[in-house]
């Protein structure tokens, strides 16, 4: 069974319908992330030597946190509504300097809301529309990810990724 660590968003709170469906397709770790702690990157590393997960899924800060640890650890990625610009702040995680970046051989799968008003997905598709690494999708949503399209495209990517 794939092991999957999944990263709530800024304000988001650990746990809810999104995590009980991973828990039943996975072994999920699904931490309380705090992510003004300026310990969070060495957290992170215990946690990825830990769980040594075979996917990660993230959403707005947890998609952008969820970016990093993907390049670093060569680990597959969905990504919904990641937060690669916008922030109100960086969290104290190191993104991998270049040549210290896994080979990632994976995709990384980045669900975009139409209507996200919190973090425009027209500047994130083109920061990412000619790095072979991502697959755009674009959905009708904004901001938040409904729970049918969470779990439409975890189904879809699972197997793929």
């Amino acid at each position: 069974m794939k092991k999957v660590l999944y990263l709530h968003g800024l304000e988001s709170n650990q746990g809810g319908p999104k995590v009980d469906f991973l828990a039943n397709e996975f072994i999920v770790h699904a931490p309380k992330m705090d992510y003004t702690d300026p310990d969070l990157n060495i957290k992170l590393l215990f946690t990825m030597q830990d769980l040594k997960p075979d996917l990660i899924i993230g959403r707005s800060m947890g998609g952008y946190v969820a970016d990093i640890l993907a390049e670093k650890y060569g680990v597959p990625a969905i990504l919904f509504n990641p937060a690669l610009h916008n922030r109100s702040f960086d969290p104290a995680i190191e993104y991998p300097i270049e040549g210290e970046q896994a080979d990632l051989q994976e995709r990384k799968v980045v669900v975009l809301g139409k209507d996200d008003d919190v973090i425009p997905p027209y500047i994130t598709k083109l920061m990412l529309e000619n790095n072979f690494n991502y697959k755009i999708v674009l959905e009708e949503m904004g901001h938040q990810t409904p729970l049918n399209i969470f779990i439409d495209t975890v189904n879809k990517y699972k197997n793929e990724l």
